[in-house]
């Protein structure tokens, strides 16, 4: 079966928000799919054309922090705006020289391609498909990518061959590259190992495994010692993450804290016409997988997944698995209570 796909080859970003959730260096997966429902949106009133999915690559990052000697801690790089001031008053007084506060954020340039599925396409003549890619091209210029500025977009693509050629030709065009897989899977396997060994085990503490920087003494033992003591030497070994691949914790959704409340009642909200929930980040695992290992093109796109209390960002199947069964998110410090939960806005809707 042939399918139609957007290929948005290498656009480059700067100044995208590279924190999300308790994470941070890279932007979280619901940036991208916003920014493909938000040219769907655009592209269905003149064309009647949808985007569905989104599929990440990323070629270069570059995370505006630094360091102030080796082996310490890494700063954002941020400027206080506006600056202090210097100098003397009206009345021959020193001005205050404490400078601002500042609120932090993390901002980093990028390079990344975008696949997104367009199955109402029908290819036709190369002058509708020249005029399509334009279409696109100024929608995207028109749109900002992780809250940062889109700089350049090498080229748009539009394909529709059969899943082998198609797959072929994307690996063509965008390798080297690194797509974001969802490795939600290794999270419970390891999540439901370490159950059984600390029953008191909570889903935070294997997310940790995979997300923290972990270390441990070994005793180094002397020809004549058979079991350490206080006084035997130790070095600190650093602990392995509990499987194989570059894997990073990754923000992939939210999940609802509040009851739904109706337009009007929340002060300060981005309009009064829509209902009001608030929300929790919802965290998983994820694995930056290299382009040419890819099998299968549908399982690079990341979908939306509703559940009730739960808005989230899945991968092929896992799209359709219940939250609640998955244990892809980290519990939420506030629980929802049961008196609304026949009032819970459906984010279809």
């Amino acid at each position: 079966m042939n399918n139609a796909y957007i290929i948005f080859e290498r656009i480059s970003v700067q100044d995208a928000n590279c924190i999300a959730g308790f994470t941070y260096g890279f932007p979280a997966v619901t940036h991208f799919l916003g920014f493909g429902h938000a040219l769907s949106r655009k592209l269905a009133k003149n064309s009647r054309l949808s985007l569905q999915g989104c599929a990440v690559i990323c070629h270069q990052h570059q995370i505006h922090v630094y360091q102030h000697k080796r082996y310490s801690d890494y700063f954002f790089a941020q400027t206080k705006n506006p600056p202090r001031e210097k100098g003397k008053d009206n009345k021959g007084r020193e001005k205050a020289t404490t400078s601002p506060p500042i609120i932090e954020e993390g901002k980093m340039s990028m390079t990344v391609s975008l696949i997104m599925a367009c199955p109402d396409l029908n290819i036709g003549r190369t002058a509708e498909i020249n005029t399509l890619k334009e279409t696109l091209l100024n929608l995207a210029y028109q749109h900002r990518l992780a809250g940062g500025s889109i700089q350049k977009i090498a080229a748009i693509h539009v394909l529709n061959q059969d899943e082998e050629k198609l797959l072929k030709k994307i690996k063509c065009l965008l390798l080297p590259g690194f797509v974001l897989m969802d490795r939600t899977d290794l999270l419970t396997e390891h999540y439901e190992n370490i159950k059984q060994q600390q029953p008191d085990a909570e889903l935070i503490d294997a997310w940790l495994d995979f997300s923290a920087l972990k270390y441990q003494a070994k005793p180094k033992l002397q020809d004549n010692e058979f079991e350490a003591t206080d006084k035997t030497q130790a070095e600190w070994v650093r602990l392995e993450k509990p499987a194989k691949g570059w894997l990073v914790p990754i923000t992939n959704g939210y999940k609802a804290i509040s009851p739904v409340y109706q337009p009007g009642e929340v002060a300060n909200t981005r309009d009064a016409i829509t209902p009001v929930c608030f929300v929790e980040a919802a965290h998983s695992i994820g694995e930056w997988r290299s382009l040419h290992r890819i099998q299968g093109l549908a399982d690079m796109l990341w979908h939306y997944h509703y559940e009730q209390y739960w808005y989230l960002c899945r991968q092929g199947e896992l799209a359709q698995v219940s939250p609640k069964s998955s244990l892809t998110e980290l519990e939420s410090r506030a629980e929802v209570d049961d008196d609304f939960e026949d009032d819970f806005f459906d984010f279809n809707n």
